[in-house]
């Protein structure tokens, strides 16, 4: 591949500016080597931005690398020394196909090597130095056991666990308060409920659900927006392992039949992760479930929600007016707070007052002030709000609007002249306007106050690792069968589909992280006019699509014919 070729592609992205580019350049070619090499021994570029640009360009697939990800029987194909010296490491093999992690897309020659030293296809995952670092000490340092065959650390881990709480609890008894207590703060119990929290940090969950049935506790994590089994732990282990945890987010462990929230804060190396706790009674016992609140992990920016062009200058208008409301819409999970939080960045200068009120504070935003929600001191987003509109605010971000009080509030804030970012649960974009009425709302203040509305849902995105052609014939379901034959009369032609076969990389789920697919409804004079008049849901959204609005499902069926996500996705999150 040319050199000039790859300083071209540099320069239109905007990757350096052309002189330190130029200077770049003439290093590489006065040296003999990439281009890439030269940028990062000259720290003229951060190594991720680096990587996220040629895996682009060279469409190889980039990933941040952990324990998840690696298979650490599979580094064995290869020796520890030459991984260190080359900087490789084998991930997974699956069939005669072998993924490797390589922190140097121009490295062909290790590649070379590699498929002739193990006989297979190279499958090459571009990742940072700093990831694959800590792994080989984790795939190297595993020792074969007497019988021949090895055990993985966190199985065995479990197990183990599993059987010395079993004994403690023989041991102790777990009948009255006391015992329960003392048995939560047992090292056996402590570690299996530390380990379980880790993994999901591990395989970053979003949630992890403590689940009690008959004869054991099911543990499940959600993951991509999916729920998936982890462990099942036995009966006899449930009241410690709940006791444990309602310890750790400060709640009463005496108490079992009324729900219960609270909070957890659990440090992995320098990093500490916040938990938000909830209990519920059950006919089986207590049912627990954790929601993870990465607060140090950043959030994606609003280049990447994954916004067409046409959308993303919608929302650019949106969130630079200087009064007014957007609402995000959707359901639980669908990443309205992280949309509104990358509008907030965006759009965070120093001549401006950003105040939140959240319920939680998912993301500590620099330059920003977030108010936590808390009922039992009297903060809730009624009274913060009325206090925030007397802090001289610019910009006003309501983590939730749940009732008429909170709404009025926003409105009032909006028409005094202030820029309001709120969220609400309904269907649709054109639904939240339907939606503030049947609370209560005047339609004359919505038309004063409503500026737009974003409609979103979340997508699994299709592993780059093990990425397949489909026909267009193979689905049964009756959504996806429909959306197919919209496809079809869209395009007047042929089409090409694709899905995930599974593999290690993706936990043989086919898919590997998540995208956006949106409409943006701005309020025009028509639909404004059918504000006042309190039409239907239907008729506002018909109008805002003949003005241009492009509607969630024809956004996802885009992101399917680009090879972005499937059809069983868009058909899953969608009423179509």
């Amino acid at each position: 591949m040319a050199i000039i070729d790859i300083y071209k592609a540099l320069l239109k992205n905007k990757i350096l500016s052309q002189s330190r580019l130029d200077q770049a350049y003439t290093l590489a070619t006065d040296q003999g080597v990439s281009l890439f090499q030269i940028m990062l021994e000259q720290d003229f570029a951060s190594e991720e931005v680096l990587l996220e640009f040629f895996s682009e360009y060279l469409d190889i697939p980039f990933e941040l690398i952990d324990k998840a990800t690696v298979d650490y029987r599979t580094a064995s194909l290869i020796s520890e020394s030459f991984a260190r010296e080359r900087f490789i490491l084998p991930l997974f093999r699956l069939g005669s196909r072998l993924s490797v992690a390589i922190t140097n897309p121009f490295d062909l020659k290790t590649i070379e090597e590699l498929e002739m030293m193990t006989s297979l296809v190279v499958s090459p995952v571009l990742t940072t130095r700093g990831s694959i670092d800590p792994l080989f000490a984790y795939c190297y340092s595993y020792q074969e056991t007497s019988s021949g065959e090895e055990e993985e650390e966190g199985a065995a881990s479990m197990s183990s666990l599993f059987e010395m709480g079993m004994k403690l609890v023989e041991d102790k008894g777990s009948g009255s308060e006391e015992e329960i207590f003392d048995l939560a703060q047992e090292a056996p119990i402590a570690r299996l409920v530390d380990g379980i929290i880790k993994q999901a940090i591990t395989e970053k969950a979003s949630d992890i659900h403590v689940e009690p049935e008959e004869h054991v506790v099911k543990i499940r994590f959600r993951v991509d927006g999916l729920l998936k089994d982890v462990m099942t732990p036995p009966k006899k282990l449930e009241s410690a392992m709940i006791s444990r945890l309602k310890i750790l987010a400060n709640l009463d462990i005496t108490e079992t039949r009324k729900p219960q929230d609270g909070r957890i804060t659990f440090s992995v190396g320098e990093k500490d992760v916040d938990f938000r706790v909830s209990t519920v009674r059950t006919i089986l016992g207590e049912k627990m479930v954790l929601r993870i609140l990465d607060k140090s992990g950043a959030f994606v920016s609003l280049e990447r929600l994954g916004l067409n062009q046409a959308d993303y200058k919608k929302i650019l208008s949106l969130i630079s007016a200087t009064s007014g409301i957007v609402v995000v819409c959707g359901p639980t999970g669908s990443g309205k707070t992280s949309t509104l939080y990358s509008g907030l960045s965006k759009i965070n200068t120093p001549d401006k007052n950003i105040i939140t009120i959240e319920d939680p504070v998912e993301y500590n935003l620099e330059g920003i002030n977030q108010i936590q929600v808390n009922p039992k001191i009297g903060v809730d987003f009624v009274t913060g709000l009325s206090a925030i509109v007397r802090q001289d605010p610019d910009v006003i971000m309501v983590g939730e609007v749940r009732n008429i009080e909170t709404a009025s509030i926003a409105i009032q804030a909006a028409l005094t002249g202030h820029m309001v970012f709120t969220t609400l649960h309904t269907r649709n974009a054109a639904g939240t306007v339907t939606r503030l009425m049947d609370m209560g709302i005047a339609p004359f203040l919505l038309n004063s106050a409503i500026i737009g509305v974003i409609g979103q849902r979340l997508v699994r995105t299709i592993c780059s690792n093990c990425k397949k052609q489909v026909e267009a014939n193979s689905f049964t379901g009756i959504k996806e069968i429909e959306l197919v034959e919209q496809i079809t009369d869209k395009m007047k032609g042929s089409f090409k589909l694709f899905k995930g076969e599974g593999c290690k990389f993706c936990d043989n789920t086919g898919y590997k992280g998540r995208i956006g697919i949106f409409e943006i409804m701005q309020l025009s004079e028509p639909i404004r006019d059918l504000i006042v008049q309190k039409a239907s849901s239907n008729k506002i959204g018909d109008v805002a699509v003949s003005e241009g609005m492009t509607l969630m499902k024809d956004d996802g069926t885009d992101k399917v014919l680009q090879g972005i996500t499937t059809i069983n996705e868009v058909a899953r999150v969608l009423d179509v």
